[in-house]
């Protein structure tokens, strides 16, 4: 059996410095070309060989070009069905594309034909785990441990310490081109996990716009009340609103489909001293092995007047347990509050880049900066830190 690296779902790469992960990526890239290269050479003159052909996928898998890959190992499978590291690559190269299921199948397939094959377990556990299906991993886990007793690959990690009660607490600052007064927000929270699958929450904030301050109180939380769906719902009220609402109520409901794909439903009512402002939006959502890919669409009508449209598109990269980085792009329009007491309809634009950086069990450090261009009013350019720890 040739010997082979399991190329796996989770990523585990520390991070570097931009210089120097850019020059490592740069030297792998420029050897995998080279490899590949010399092998298109030997396969030129003997384009039968198996094991060219064979090197050829593994290097393209580790070039990244992941359907080029999956491409040379079905056809080598569709010449040797019943070679167990093609059908290990082919189940690689599926998982990496989000295809869980087809991957599954495919390992199943090799371990008929392998079954002390270490290598196919272990991914095979892998996708369980990814796809939180309890009681394939607690089958696959017997199995895993009676056929490698003296592994530790199969063993369930350590069940981490349940925290019910959280506190956040972070401030942001925005600056405002055109000489318009800078912004600033402080807030603080506390997150609690019920005994009944129910989420809760409360938040106090006092935000500064336009030289003028809102203090706001944010209550909300949510819920597995139907099958597959969880709802939500939130209250904030502002005494003496001055540019934020006196009154909002939002209220959500998401689900999670097959194969990593998920959907998401919201409505939002803000009730301003100078009016009010409906909104309606719609998530959907993919994840492909460490990534998420969204798209979001709000729908905003001022009463009796205006009505705006925007989009958000959202690239996220888990990288690890402990860390996710991610991007937010938005165009459109929104109906808000241009200075003081004016709720206007303006087209926008913007980026945000943000992360999350969990530094133990019980503390995680979130960040956020980025620019807002509202019309032709102001550009605001910010950043926020927040703090969160468990109770």
């Amino acid at each position: 059996m040739r010997w082979c690296i399991v190329i796996g779902l989770l990523g585990c790469t520390a991070l570097q410095p931009a210089d120097a992960q850019e020059k490592q990526s740069a030297i792998v890239a420029d050897g995998d070309a080279r490899a590949l290269l010399e092998l298109d050479t030997a396969l030129g003159a003997d384009p039968g060989n198996t094991l060219l052909r064979y090197e050829r996928a593994r290097t393209l898998a580790r070039s990244g070009q992941t359907e080029a890959a999956l491409a040379e190992f079905d056809g080598l499978l569709a010449e040797f069905p019943a070679d167990a590291d093609y059908l290990l690559g082919r189940a690689q190269m599926q998982a990496r594309l989000g295809q869980s299921a087809a991957a599954a199948a495919t390992l199943d397939r090799a371990l008929a034909l392998a079954p002390d094959y270490e290598d196919v377990w272990q991914l095979r556990l892998q996708l369980a785990q990814r796809a939180n299906d309890d009681v394939a991993l607690a089958a696959l886990r017997a199995q895993a441990a009676a056929r490698f007793p003296a592994a530790t690959w199969w063993r369930a990690p350590a069940a981490p310490i349940e925290y019910q009660f959280w506190v956040s607490g972070g401030f942001g600052a925005d600056r405002l081109s055109n000489g318009a007064p800078d912004w600033s927000r402080e807030f603080v929270r506390v997150d609690w996990q019920t005994p009944t699958a129910g989420a809760l929450f409360g938040e106090v904030s006092r935000s500064e716009r336009f030289e003028e301050t809102d203090s706001s109180l944010y209550v909300g939380g949510m819920w597995d009340l139907l099958p597959k769906w969880q709802l939500g719902a939130a209250l904030a009220a502002t005494k003496d609103a001055r540019f934020l609402p006196e009154l909002e109520l939002s209220a959500d409901a998401t689900r999670a489909w097959a194969d990593g794909w998920g959907t998401a439903f919201g409505f939002r009512q803000r009730d301003y001293v100078t009016g009010g402002v409906s909104s309606y939006s719609f998530t959907g959502e993919k994840y492909l092995s460490d990534y998420r890919i969204a798209y979001r669409l709000d729908h905003s009508r001022q009463t009796g007047a205006d009505s705006a449209l925007s989009h958000a598109f959202v690239f996220s990269w888990y990288q690890s347990d402990r860390r996710n980085l991610g991007v937010t792009l938005g165009v459109g329009e929104e109906i808000e509050i241009i200075g003081l007491d004016r709720l206007l309809r303006t087209s926008v634009s913007n980026v945000t880049l943000s992360g999350n950086e969990r530094l133990s069990q019980r503390l995680s450090l979130s960040w956020w900066l980025g620019t807002h261009e509202q019309g032709d009013f102001y550009r605001r350019d910010y950043a926020g830190l927040s703090v969160r720890i468990g109770l």
